[in-house]
């Protein structure tokens, strides 16, 4: 299932499109064409996830979704040992471009949850359905927070109710209350571990036609577009990322050339003489000369990567009349964005600018000319590199979260 964001929801040539306004600089016609694929998710793949302990039905109800017996051809194996080590994907025919992944039982290999989740790739899936039998158990509780965690839905199933119909009817109870207490049995316990309750659907995988099944089928296909919507805001940041990759290694290979033109710097001999007028030398301390040149290559450095990505506000007023939002909850947000990345970065900087200055002072009297070379080039190239790496990745996060302050409603 391996598949790129971007691939998503946008076609190869879509892709490229994008990636070329981006590098010309043309963020509005990006948003604008974002805007209108977040409209049209139509052809959108959804994948969904469907989890739960060995035994608890997960492969039978993925059958009774797709309207197959256990030994017709192309139906998922069924049996209370697991079956599988790797998730299985299977078409969903009642709803276009739908896969149900058959994942492997949280309880199958004895991995402790993260590994677990690790292993069947879970964030890569778009929803999820959680299946169980007889009783909430812990497993149900973690993925519910695991789900909840990434912004995701999901829907709870509690599979084999026909066994819990036949024991109520032996007990002569009410079966429409026995389905209420059920029902809240479940929402109590979501609401214990501080999950909000999900949808919930009392199913028999075999008498198809009774309990919840066709209600969750119904469920599931109205709530399609609002899950495609939910998984495309969830997604902007790293099709965002992805737009702008071509960029974003032009530019990191520019970061690197003022990275070693300051290494370079660095690593020039203790003491230049510099011919002035009059004839008169003056020793100029190269450190001091390194150090000072080292600042502007960065400051330089600096200035190119804010002329490349910076975010004008005559952009945003341009924006804001076509996607009907006010341009100052725009510039709200990238100042927000801007003022929380910005004094972090001034404060390292000036950190490292006296750390430098007070290494250098210390290495002149107690180590060789050879040996302040190799630390100036060292200190020089780090202190130029990481600053302005850092830059190039808090401008594209304010990047980032314009675009999706951009694209979502209040």
């Amino acid at each position: 299932m391996a598949q790129s964001t971007l691939s998503k929801f946008f076609t190869p040539q879509e892709s490229r499109n994008l990636q070329c306004l981006d590098n010309m600089g043309d963020l509005e016609t990006v948003i604008l064409q974002m805007k209108n694929k977040s409209h049209n998710l139509t052809n959108m793949q959804l994948n969904i996830a469907v989890m739960g302990d060995v035994g608890s039905g997960k492969s039978t109800f993925i059958n009774a979704m797709r309207g197959l017996r256990s030994d017709d051809q192309g139906a998922a194996p069924t049996g209370n040992e697991e079956t599988r080590i790797e998730p299985t994907g299977y078409p969903y025919q009642d709803l276009p471009n739908v896969q149900l992944w058959d994942l492997p039982g949280t309880n199958s290999f004895g991995f402790e949850l993260n590994r677990y989740l690790k292993k069947v790739n879970f964030e890569s899936y778009d929803f999820f359905i959680i299946i169980s039998q007889a009783r909430f158990r812990e497993n149900d509780a973690d993925l519910a927070k695991k789900i909840q965690e990434q912004g995701k839905e999901f829907y709870y199933v509690r599979a084999k109710i026909d066994n819990d119909a036949r024991s109520l009817g032996r007990q002569g109870a009410d079966l429409n209350e026995g389905w209420v207490r059920i029902r809240k049995d479940c929402i109590s316990n979501f609401q214990s571990v501080g999950v909000t309750p999900p949808a919930i659907f009392l199913i028999s995988s075999f008498d198809r036609e009774e309990y919840d099944l066709p209600k969750l089928k119904n469920t599931l296909a109205k709530d399609l577009p609002s899950i495609k919507s939910n998984i495309f805001t969830l997604s902007i940041p790293k099709i965002v990322m992805e737009i702008a990759e071509p960029k974003t290694k032009m530019l990191e290979k520019r970061v690197r050339m003022f990275g070693i033109l300051a290494g370079a710097v660095g690593a020039l001999q203790l003491l230049l003489r510099v011919q002035m007028p009059g004839s008169l030398q003056v020793r100029i301390p190269v450190p001091v000369l390194s150090f000072m040149t080292t600042t502007g290559l960065t400051l330089v450095g600096w200035i190119y990567l804010q002329k490349q990505l910076r975010i004008r506000y005559k952009l945003l007023q341009s924006l804001s009349s076509k996607i009907s939002k006010p341009s100052s909850i725009l510039k709200d947000e990238m100042n927000r964005q801007l003022s929380s990345k910005i004094l972090p970065a001034v404060t390292n900087t000036f950190l490292g600018i006296s750390l430098i200055a007070c290494m250098i002072t210390g290495i002149r009297r107690n180590f060789s000319p050879m040996t302040q070379s190799i630390f100036g080039a060292v200190s020089s190239f780090a202190f130029t590199y990481t600053l302005l790496k850092n830059s190039q990745r808090q401008l594209l996060e304010t990047k980032q979260q314009l675009v999706k302050s951009a694209l979502t409603t209040d």
